[in-house]
């Protein structure tokens, strides 16, 4: 996978790099802007350098990665639809009233249509980027995909997902 990305600036691109294993040992960095950003994220203590003298991420610069990450999901949809329905739903406790509010925002975000109150559809594979939302949230034990194969009136999803 590569670290860099369409609106991802230099800090979050390097961080990526990092955790991914890619080339950031101290000289990879040569130029200046590079340079002030690295020391930025040693500095800020997201990233240490190593006794190899590479980099790798701090707990805090985990924790940074996956805010990062969190605004990037997104579900690419295959070229054709295999006719099969994803259907979210999640019972939340009154205490995880902001995560509840956070996951949902997040599912419209990345396409979702919603089918009831706490249940929303999708038309396409999407398993591993829920679970990524919903392990960030700190929801995954509250929530059910199904996978569904025929559903008695789906004409208007079809139409709102333009299949």
């Amino acid at each position: 996978m590569n670290a860099g990305g369409e609106g991802i600036n230099l800090a979050q691109r390097i961080l990526l790099a990092v955790a991914f294993g890619e080339n950031t040992s101290a000289g990879f960095y040569r130029q200046r802007e590079s340079k002030q950003t690295l020391f930025g994220l040693r500095r800020y203590n997201f990233i240490r350098r190593t006794k190899s003298d590479k980099y790798e991420l701090t707990k805090k610069g985990e924790n940074k990665l996956q805010y990062i990450l969190i605004d990037e999901v997104v579900i690419k949809p295959p070229r054709k639809w295999d006719g099969k329905w994803r259907l979210v739903m999640y019972d939340l406790p009154l205490r995880f009233k902001n995560a509840r509010n956070a996951f949902r925002w997040k599912l419209k975000d990345m396409g979702f249509y919603q089918f009831q109150k706490s249940a929303w559809i999708y038309p396409y594979p999407c398993e591993k980027e829920l679970l990524f939302v919903a392990d960030f949230y700190g929801v995954r034990k509250h929530i059910e995909i199904l996978e569904i194969t025929k559903l008695l009136n789906d004409k208007k999803l079809k139409a709102h997902f333009g299949l």
